[in-house]
């Protein structure tokens, strides 16, 4: 999920510099964002689909809605990263 919101933010960021067209990306930027808050956060604000650290991608495994994971807030950092850049758009 946070590299889904690092790709929803480099794209918002670009919609919203001029660098990538208004009219072409707006529509897909908002279908990812509603789709990742519609399928990633629990009623309660949880934040699902996040990947703990570990030495190795195996070590978190597996990435599911309600695991909680051991991690540094990365994920919801990217998450929340991603939702300012969209909100700057309106």
């Amino acid at each position: 999920m946070a590299l889904y919101s690092i790709y929803l933010y480099g794209m918002a960021w670009g919609v919203r510099k001029g660098l990538l067209d208004r009219n072409e990306y707006l529509p897909v930027l908002l279908k990812a964002w509603n789709a990742m808050v519609k399928e990633c956060v629990h009623p309660n604000g949880f934040l699902g689909y996040v990947q703990g650290t570990g030495k190795e991608p195996k070590d978190s495994q597996p990435v599911t809605y309600d695991k909680v994971p051991d991690f540094e807030d990365f994920g919801v950092g990217c998450f929340l990263l991603a939702g300012s850049e969209v909100y700057k758009l309106k």
